[in-house]
């Protein structure tokens, strides 16, 4: 018989108060920069861009319900007559492009961390999971980098050449921009309670089943079709000191960020455009005659989401002023997924590290969430016939059907949490949206109703910082 060695029951040594099991390797050493990187980049990108971007969502919304013509992030609703359809694209996609334009440095830095220094073998088995394993893999990453549906495709493909599957590729992309905090708190909070519920249905129906049923109609090609990936240099992976990780692995990251702005960066300049062209479709006409309630708007709805890309929020202002102008209930809950969820730019970027029929059928699956979501909530709009289910009271105008259920009834008692404080400053703002001046002597030229909807969103942006 083979005589066994005895465990050590030695202590784990320790530094620092962490165990040195964590970094022993050239490896694990990396693996904790990145993390250290990636929590850094996150916490001033949340603090510079995503916390302030919630005044930006306040003022869109005062400009989507003002009686007169205003613009907000380069849409302009009504447009001036004197105005070209060329100069309203070219003027839409440089404000688009602009805007997304810190998400995007913000994506492509994430991307260079992950292969150089999260993943920087390839083949990562990590999220390789099939099925809604995978996609539960995915939401792990997704909500958390608070990205529009383009900003995040840098991030989603650099973990798809690691390895990724399809499923968590896709939950990456949709967890981020559909499932983000702000996006849920803010859907919430302006939106009556079938709209605003039902994005967030749709947006966890979409994160953990699109992926899957990519990857289940293109069968077993999603491994065979994995982009190709060089692995970063790991000099002395065993025995690499902190110092040489560091060395090695800075001039790396700078590298393969720069790659990946090569890489993706015209494609979706490019697809930013197509979508600033698809979005100047939508005017008071095509609202009245295209977006009513019923089977044809909510088509359209779903089919408008794909072909159009905006930054992180818009939608929820976009959905607000289409409401107002007369959209129906229905065709808003399809667009307020479906245009969060992917458009142009998502489907071209993911095209470099995903099989043409997956972005075909990521594109079709974004689609036919929309439409049965739609279908759903005008079943419920159908036997609930005479209730309002469209936009909280702050933002609905005398009479409008876009008014939110409990528009004319009484104060509610005193909220008891902040969430309800919140909710409750929304359900009680001024219902009335006149065109009367805010001063009594009528010099100031604003709309009186903008204490209502100014203070709601102020409530929200508060309780979400």
């Amino acid at each position: 018989m083979r005589n066994r060695e005895p465990k050590s029951t030695a202590p784990t040594a320790r530094a620092g108060g962490f165990p040195q099991t964590l970094y022993d390797t050239g490896l694990k050493k990396r693996r904790v920069v990145g993390l250290a990187l990636l929590a850094s980049l996150l916490t001033l990108f949340l603090i510079f861009n995503r916390i302030p971007k919630l005044d930006t969502v306040e003022a869109d919304l005062a400009a989507a319900a003002s009686p007169k013509t205003e613009c907000f992030q380069g849409f302009c609703f009504e447009t001036d007559p004197d105005t070209s359809l060329l100069s309203r694209w070219w003027d839409f996609s440089l404000t688009y492009l602009r805007l997304v334009t810190l998400g995007m440095v913000f994506a492509f830095l994430v991307a260079g961390v992950t292969e150089v220094f999260l993943f920087p073998k390839s083949g990562f088995g990590g999220f390789a999971g099939r099925g809604i394993q995978g996609s539960l893999k995915g939401l792990l990453v997704g909500p958390a980098m608070n990205l529009c549906s383009a900003c995040i495709v840098p991030v989603a493909a650099a973990f798809r050449r690691r390895g990724a599957g399809i499923e968590a590729t896709l939950a990456i992309a949709q967890g981020s921009s559909t499932l983000n905090l702000p996006a849920m708190i803010m859907a919430a909070m302006v939106f009556a309670p079938l709209i605003g519920g039902s994005r967030i249905a749709l947006s966890i129906v979409g994160a953990i089943l699109i992926g899957p049923i990519v990857a289940k109609l293109v069968s077993g090609d999603q491994q065979s079709l994995l982009p190709e990936s060089e692995d970063s240099h790991l000099h002395g992976e065993e025995d690499s000191t902190w110092g040489e990780v560091l060395s090695q692995g800075l001039p790396e990251w700078g590298l393969a960020s720069l790659r990946f702005l090569i890489r993706l960066g015209p494609i979706m300049v490019a697809a930013g455009f197509a979508s600033g062209l698809a979005i100047q479709w939508i005017s008071p006409d095509t609202v009245t005659a295209w977006l009513g309630d019923d089977l044809l708007g909510i088509g359209i709805a779903a089919t408008l989401g794909v072909l159009i890309n905006v930054p992180l929020l818009f939608e929820i202002p976009l959905v607000a002023a289409l409401l107002l102008a007369g959209m129906g209930t229905a065709p808003a809950a399809t667009l307020l997924f479906a245009a969060a969820a992917g458009g142009p730019v998502t489907f071209w970027g993911l095209a470099k590290v995903m099989p043409g029929r997956a972005i075909m059928s990521f594109g079709a699956a974004i689609w036919v969430v929309g439409l049965v979501g739609g279908m759903a909530v005008l079943g419920i709009t159908t036997v609930t016939e005479g209730r309002d289910f469209g936009l909280r009271a702050a933002y609905a105008s005398p009479g409008s059907s876009a008014a939110g259920e409990g528009a004319q009834g009484p104060l509610t008692p005193p909220p008891s949490s902040l969430t309800e404080a919140v909710a409750s400053s929304i359900v009680q703002a001024p219902a009335e949206l006149d065109r009367r001046p805010a001063d009594a002597d009528g010099t100031s030229g604003e709309p009186a109703y903008r204490s209502g909807p100014t203070a709601a969103v102020s409530a929200v942006s508060t309780s979400v910082r």
